[in-house]
């Protein structure tokens, strides 16, 4: 009987980096030409539909992934493999009913939702999406299932099938829908996320059919060691008892942010002279240019936080304090050393990169679909539209370093049984983001720009709580100083380069915005990467968890630049 090998905490993390890097190119392949096709007006009918989606979306799967993880790794750490494939039955059964449920719920109510939106054409592209809740339910449960005996590499695979059927089929569908109308093109792009969805879930089972049958699970390493499960019942309970905060915490945040995009629309509209299609316009940049380039950096450090429940629950439950401490030490570390650049670059080069990947410069331009919209917009508000989008871009790169360390504090309250204390701070904080929108928005002077703000304030202060919450709960040194000091100084100098490099050198040369960009982006990322070597910011298990990192570790040794 073959078994399959371990990975460990940052092998799994590296598989999901790695993926979720995969698949934000393969979005990029997709939204970006999107952009192009659809325009602004289009985008926003677009984010308009995927708003209530990803709330929708929240409430029916949200917890269950991660509930199922922790489950699954702690019956894997104490050797019982009824109660791991119990768990999977259970959570199946709940998932598929949900997910059925979800979906008839967007299709029955998609016309309200679009008209409580203030967003009425995106009615079609609301129910496009209804599909793919069920799929997604699906999916959960498999990569729960998956993630909690450590194996990264199924929900790695689903993620990169889901995303290139999202780009294969959804682009397909907005050009051969294009001749109907923007509010159907848009409906054709959102239907290929939910085909997408769909050839996700077939590719797990596939994968699960055949680790099954050729006797991969790691619970066959105990198999002669056999102890009753629990029941049906209590599995049920406890599966609800840590999915249910979770969802609670994460719904009430979708929520906030359906709530916030509603907002900003509707407070647009209250400014005198704008309309809905100059709101659905500008809502449409926003969401469209800057909330796409800012999901980036999180989204793979979603990875670190899929990785590190089920190792911290595992630690937890066998009582390995030193491999706890260990454990978070390194995804606090990777987080920052991801989010501070990432961060700082995107702040820096605002305008560069968003004409470099969205040719900003095109709003402007009379062949533009939206030219008309984007001067009255001009007039009426008193702004430059690139300038404005720029400074959305400027405000909301900021918000990466945030939101980065809330999605891996998070991941560590929940592996330690405090899944309701992220409600409670998440609660908090969007209330915050809420009426900071209502008041920042509505003002003619500020309008758009009033969105990152309230995100900022939001995750800034929904950190600040997580990090207490695990000083006082989790019982583990939060070494704050060291964590942060190094990658925030290596991003200050590499944020400083970026600037002089584009500003100064590069681009008064060249007078090529695109060329200029990707020089000062790579000058600005080797300084950042020598930097952390020098101050000791990037550790020998950093180095050794990537391919060939035992090469990389002699040749870093022999420069003494490892410690």
């Amino acid at each position: 009987m073959r078994i399959m090998k371990k990975q460990t905490f940052l092998q799994g993390a590296l598989i999901l980096v790695i993926a979720n890097a995969l698949v934000k190119v393969i979005g990029a392949g997709f939204k970006i030409p999107l952009t192009y096709t659809l325009e602004a007006d289009g985008m926003g009918i677009y984010s308009t539909a995927y708003e209530i989606y990803k709330w929708l979306f929240v409430v029916a799967t949200a917890g269950f992934p991660i509930a199922i993880s922790k489950m699954v790794s702690e019956s894997v750490a104490i050797k019982n493999a009824n109660e791991t494939r119990r768990i999977f039955r259970v959570a199946m059964s709940m998932l598929l009913i949900i997910g059925f449920i979800g979906m008839c719920v967007l299709l029955v109510w998609a016309k309200p939702f679009a008209n409580a939106f203030g967003n009425a054409r995106a009615y079609w592209a609301v129910m496009a999406l209804a599909p793919s809740l069920f799929f997604v339910s699906i999916m959960c449960a498999f990569r729960g299932y998956f993630q909690g005996q450590q194996d990264m590499v199924p929900t790695a695979t689903s993620e990169v099938i889901e995303a290139l059927g999202k780009l294969v089929l959804g682009f397909g569908l907005v050009i051969l829908l294009m001749p109907y109308g923007i509010p159907v093109a848009a409906a054709g792009a959102v239907l290929g996320v939910s085909i997408g969805t769909a050839f996700g879930a077939i590719v797990l089972f596939i994968i699960y059919k055949n680790r099954k049958r050729n006797g991969v699970f790691k619970f066959n390493e105990f198999m002669e060691n056999q102890k009753p499960a629990r029941s049906y019942a209590v599995i049920s309970k406890q599966l609800f008892s840590i999915a249910i905060p979770i969802t609670i915490g994460a719904s009430v945040f979708s929520l906030t942010s359906l709530i916030d995009g509603l907002m900003v629309m509707r407070q647009l509209k209250t400014i005198p002279g704008v309309v809905e299609t100059m709101s659905s316009t500008l809502y449409g940049y926003f969401s469209g240019y800057v909330v796409t380039l800012f999901g980036f950096p999180p989204t793979v450090i979603v990875a670190l936080s899929i990785s590190a429940v089920p190792a911290l629950a595992t630690a937890l439950i066998l009582k390995k304090y030193n491999t706890v401490q260990k454990t978070v030490d390194a995804t606090m570390r990777i987080a920052s050393l991801i989010a501070f650049p990432a961060a700082v670059g995107l702040s820096v080069l605002s305008g560069p990169i968003l004409q470099l990947v969205f040719h900003i410069d095109r709003v402007k331009q009379p062949s533009n679909k939206n030219y008309e919209t984007v001067r009255q917009l001009e007039q009426v508000l008193h702004l430059d539209i690139i300038h404005t989008v720029s400074w959305l871009m400027h405000i909301m790169g900021i918000a990466v370093i945030f939101v980065s360390l809330v999605l891996v504090t998070n991941a560590i309250l929940q592996s330690a049984g405090k899944s309701i204390i992220p409600v409670i701070n998440m609660g908090i904080g969007g209330v915050l983001k809420v009426i900071i929108n209502f008041f920042l928005v509505g003002t003619p002077a500020i309008n758009i720009i009033g969105a990152p703000i309230g995100t900022n304030v939001c995750y800034f202060v929904i950190l600040v709580l997580n990090l207490f919450a695990i000083r006082k709960h989790v019982k583990v040194k939060l070494r704050i100083w060291q964590t942060f000091w190094r990658p925030s100084l290596a991003a200050i100098v590499m944020g400083i380069t970026l600037y002089i490099s584009y500003y100064s050198l590069v681009f008064p040369v060249t007078h090529n915005n695109n060329i200029s960009t990707i020089i000062a982006i790579g000058v600005g990322a080797t300084v950042y990467f020598i930097m952390m070597l020098m101050i000791g910011g990037i550790k020998r298990e950093d180095v050794l968890m990537f391919p060939k990192g035992d090469i990389m570790e002699k040749y870093l040794d022999k420069l003494h630049l490892l410690r």
